[in-house]
Order: structure tokens, then C-alpha cells, then sequence
């Protein structure tokens, strides 16, 4: 994925890379330039003398000004660009992930697994390998030559310096390693737990959860701050060991050029530029070592990261066979589920619905009702039987190009963080007054004209703004205003009162009479017209039929039906 997210910045990155050679090329340079300035000055008899170093010097400088100048747009586009693409590229995944891999995953583990995931890769390709081939091997090149240049002792006497940084480097990664760990694991579970009181507050609130979550999570907090010192501690003592090892270093080539410049062998200039060199050569190695201690703690948060993204994808969504156009007839031929295999959800169910009929799947909680649903969609697979859509088998088909002609409403009827438009159309054109007639279906119209805003007003995060029909009654408008070939409706009422349940089911049997229309229901006395409703119980299909067949054979469904009409009552 790595190579995937700086595929679009390879030009910018080339050019990087130049700009930082020809950086350290002219900085080098002007250190070279500068010694011979230094030593002409006894040797001048005046200014005119050292002209032309002079003008070599500030042409030296002003272009290392320049350059540092023209690689901040790279320096600030590429670590953002590569992070931000790999959020998308996540996202890209997600949506061609299984469905029980996607539901197996805390959707706050998840944020932060994605945030410190595509923070760490860009980590890996900017602040390591970037910075490796635009500023430190430029920079430890031309230092090296220049330094050679003057004396290939000190040359050697550094090249022994990088073999005491690299020991040290080994060191200190023993310990952050294990640190790391724990620290990413314990970020993990804070941003999981402080994400679901976020989302769920009238739950924490009226259950009184809110002070003994924040309990739970202190200690947890307290475990990452002090983590995060243990790093920092470390990586400092890894500065303060390496600064004494310059200063040692630096004294003893002031020694010798003390020692030269007595002897005549040496002039101040040479022995300034190598002491300025010493420390242009040398930061590199620092830096070095400091990123690449970040590079393998990057790539510990980074396989987090690709762990959690090379879960299975949906094998069917993209391959397959095209659905151009779909008649719905649906076929299940002893189809069985479950998500361990020794414990069956669904046991050998068996049904053929015509197309444009409309049915209705009933029974207790837990009998397997959303089973089959989420099996006509393909987001669960069946482990045996056949499951037939106008007579090809669901595995057969192209998932994707079998979207384009359903729509479903879930339980929880979900609606996103945008506008009343944006939540019936998405990006799609529509004049209002089409929408409007469609709001009037869904009973919304008079709520959204009297907001100030109308179509334009914002819902917020899961539609917190909307009360539960609100929400229930915009899904069923979304689904109006899609008017396509299948409907499935996986319990869509359950917010509504019994009068607004009502005129929404005879909307829907009305509209989508030559459709096929299947609805998971729990108040039966909204589905008294469809063609035909399938009795679950214990994940079996136990009956199917008229209201009226199953009201007089079943014993079961009259139960259902009696249960109904007492809440009936009540409500």
C-alpha cells in the first residue's frame, strides 16, 4: 500500500530529492569557500583582492537561502499528501472488506488503528527514506569529500565514530521496541472505549456510566503518558551520549590542527572548516539514527495498520457476473449459515418468491429473520445450499452491479453527518419540488418546510438532530427517491407510531406493487397485504403463507399475532 500511496507524487518527489543534493552540494561548498577566503586575508594587500571569493561565498549562501526556501512546498505537501492518501486508501479498503471481518472490528480500535497507521507509513516513506536520500547522504557525501579533501585521517577517525552510533542505535532499540507495543495497544483501547461514550451519551448518561468509563480509562491514560516519557527519555539520552562523542571528537581535531598550524603544516582556515565540517557530517548520523529508531517504531504501528487492512475482501463485489437488469425473483434451496460452523444460525431454509411479490419475514428476535437478509445481500455467505437471483446463483453475480438496483433500510435506519438532501440524494441532482413530493410520501414534508433551512439543514453525526421516526421516516424517503427493482426493509418501523407505520406500509405496497418487496416485521399487523409471509423460529423456516393461512394453521404465528395486539392495546 505504501508503494500505491506515492505513485501520484513521484515527480515531486524526484524533484525533492534533486533540490536537497544541490542544498548540501552549495552548503559544502560554501564552507570550502570560505576557508580559502580566510586564509588569502594575511596573504592580501586589499579588499579588491577578495573579490571574487567574496562573490563565490554570498552566491554560496544566497542559493542555500533560496533552495531552502523552494523545498518548503515539498517539504509540507508530501508527509500530509502521503498520509491523507493513505486514509483513502483505507477507506477503499473498507469498502471492499467481508462483511464479518468489517463487523468483527471496534469502530473506535479502528480510527485510531487507520490515524496512527497512516501517520506511521508516511513516517516511513517522508521522515526516513526521504529525508535519507534529500538531505542526510547528500550532506554525509560532500561533507566526506570535502573533509578528505583537507585530511583523510579525520576522514577515518569519523568513520569509526559511525561504527560507536550504530551500537548505540541497536541499544536503544531493545527497549522502544517493547515500549511501542504496549503504547500503540494501550492508545487502541483509549480510543475505543472514549469513542463509545462519545457516540452513545443518552445510553452512558441515563445508565450512569460516564464517571466509572472515565475511571476505567484514567488508568489507561496515565499508562500512555508515561510510556510516551520512557520514549522520550530514551531518545534524548541517545542526543546526550552522541553529543559527548562530538566534543571529543572536535577536541581532538583542534589538537591536531593547533598542532599543524605551530608545525606550519596546517593553516586556521583548514582546521575552522573542518571543525564545521565535523558537524555537518556528524548531524546527519544523529539524524539518522533518530529516524531510523522512528522508522522501526513506524513500521510496528505500520503492520498494525495493514493487519487490520489485509482482512478478507468480499470475493463477489467486483468479480462476477453484470446485473443489468433485475425481474427479483429470489430462490433459497436449503440454505444454511453460521458464523462458527458447529453453530448454525440458519438451518436448510428453503423458499422461491416470485418476482414483483411482496413478502414479509416474521418471528421472535433471534430467529434468523436479518440472517437471511443479510444473505440475500451478499454480505453474509452461505455455507451450504443455492441462493438464486432471477435464477443465478448469488455467488455468481457482481455484487456491485447488483446494488445499483436494490435499495434496504436497516433497523437502525442509519443517517450520516449532512443535509436533509445530501441524505436522500447524495450527490445526485433533483429539483425540490420532486423532493418535496417525496418527503410528503414519507410524512417529513411540513418538518423540513418549517426548518430554516429545509433541504439545506443539517442532520449531524447519525442524524442526532432527527428523533428515531424522524430518522426512520428520511430513510424510507431515501429509498422512495432510489425507486428501484428490490426493497428490502429489515424492521423499519420501530420508531413510529401505529398511525404513521401504517400509511407508510400502504405507501410502500402502493408504490412498489410491481417490485419485489421483501420486509423483516415485528408488528405483523403492518404486513397484513403482502403475498406472502415466511414464520421463522430457531433459525428454521417453520410455515409460510397468507396472513389469513397462517393465522388459521399456525399456532406459532397466532401467538406472534396476539402479542402484537396486546402491545397494541397498550400503546
Amino acid at each position: 500500500m505504501l508503494k500505491s500511496s506515492i505513485s501520484p507524487y513521484k515527480k515531486i518527489i524526484f524533484f525533492y530529492i534533486v533540490l536537497g543534493f544541490s542544498l548540501q552540494l552549495l552548503s559544502a561548498y560554501g564552507i570550502h569557500t570560505f576557508q580559502r577566503l580566510l586564509d588569502a586575508i594575511p596573504f592580501s594587500s586589499g579588499i579588491n583582492e577578495l573579490t571574487g571569493l567574496l562573490i563565490g561565498y554570498g552566491l554560496a549562501l544566497a542559493g542555500c537561502a533560496i533552495l531552502n526556501y523552494v523545498m518548503v512546498s515539498p517539504e509540507t505537501s508530501l508527509p500530509k499528501s502521503i498520509t491523507e492518501r493513505l486514509k483513502l486508501l483505507a477507506l477503499g479498503k473498507i469498502s471492499r472488506m467481508d462483511y464479518q471481518a468489517y463487523s468483527h472490528i471496534g469502530t473506535g480500535e479502528w480510527i485510531q488503528v487507520i490515524e496512527n497507521g497512516a501517520r506511521a507509513g508516511s513516517g516511513i516513506v517522508y521522515n526516513f527514506y526521504l529525508r535519507i536520500f534529500a538531505e542526510l547522504l547528500p550532506t554525509l557525501l560532500f561533507s566526506l569529500v570535502f573533509i578528505g579533501f583537507y585530511s583523510s585521517t579525520i576522514m577515518w577517525v569519523i568513520a569509526g565514530g559511525y561504527i560507536v552510533v550504530f551500537l548505540m542505535t541497536r541499544l536503544l532499540l531493545r527497549f522502544l521496541y517493547s515500549i511501542k507495543e504496549s503504547l500503540l495497544a494501550h492508545q487502541e483501547k483509549l480510543s475505543r472505549y472514549s469513542v463509545r461514550g462519545f457516540m452513545e451519551l443518552v445510553v452512558f448518561r441515563l445508565n450512569r456510566r460516564y464517571s466509572k468509563e472515565i475511571d476505567k480509562l484514567t488508568g489507561t491514560a496515565n499508562q500512555i503518558v508515561h510510556q510516551n516519557v520512557q520514549i522520550r527519555l530514551i531518545h534524548e539520552s541517545f542526543f546526550a551520549l552522541f553529543e559527548l562523542l562530538i566534543i571529543g571528537v572536535k577536541i581532538v581535531v583542534l589538537a591536531v590542527g593547533i598542532t599543524d598550524i605551530v608545525a606550519g603544516r596546517s593553516t586556521l582556515g583548514v582546521t575552522l572548516a573542518l571543525l564545521l565540517l565535523i558537524d555537518k557530517v556528524y548531524s546527519p548520523i544523529a539524524i539518522f539514527n533518530v529516524i531510523y529508531i522512528d522508522y522501526k517504531l513506524d513500521a510496528l504501528t505500520y503492520r498494525r495498520f495493514e493487519k487490520g487492512l489485509n482482512a478478507p475482501s468480499d470475493r463477489n463485489l467486483e468479480q462476477g457476473m453484470q446485473v443489468n437488469q433485475l425481474q427479483g425473483k429470489i430462490v433459497f434451496e436449503d440454505v444454511s449459515f453460521g458464523y462458527e460452523k458447529d453453530q448454525p444460525l440458519l438451518k436448510q431454509v428453503s423458499f422461491s418468491l416470485p418476482a414483483s411479490s411482496s413478502t414479509a419475514i416474521v418471528g421472535l428476535s433471534g430467529s434468523g429473520k436479518s440472517t437471511i437478509v443479510k444473505l440475500l445481500l451478499g454480505l453474509l455467505k452461505k455455507d451450504s445450499g443455492r441462493l438464486t437471483i432471477d435464477g443465478t446463483e448469488i455467488d455468481e453475480l457482481q455484487l456491485d452491479s447488483l446494488y445499483q438496483h436494490l435499495s434496504y433500510i436497516s433497523q437502525d435506519a442509519p443517517i450520516f453527518d449532512d443535509t436533509l438532501r445530501g441524505n436522500l440524494i447524495f450527490d445526485e441532482v433533483k429539483d425540490d419540488s420532486e423532493l418535496y413530493d417525496i418527503l410528503r410520501l414519507a410524512l417529513l414534508e411540513s418538518k423540513v418546510r418549517s426548518l430554516p433551512e429545509g433541504l439545506d439543514t443539517q442532520v449531524g453525526e447519525r442524524g442526532l438532530k432527527l428523533s428515531g421516526g424522524e430518522k426512520q421516516r428520511l430513510a424510507f424517503a431515501r429509498m422512495l427517491a432510489q425507486s428501484r427493482d428490490l426493497i428490502v426493509l429489515d424492521e423499519p418501523v420501530s420508531a413510529l407510531d401505529n398511525i404513521s407505520e401504517r400509511q407508510l406500509m400502504e405507501t410502500v405496497l402502493e408504490t412498489f406493487r410491481d417490485r419485489t418487496l421483501i420486509i423483516v416485521a415485528h408488528r405483523l399487523h403492518a404486513i397484513r397485504q403482502v403475498d406472502l409471509i415466511l414464520l421463522m423460529r430457531g433459525g428454521q423456516l417453520i410455515d409460510q403463507g397468507s396472513f389469513e393461512e397462517l393465522l388459521e394453521r399456525s399456532e406459532y404465528f397466532r401467538e406472534l399475532w396476539s402479542k402484537d395486539g396486546v402491545e397494541h392495546e397498550a400503546v
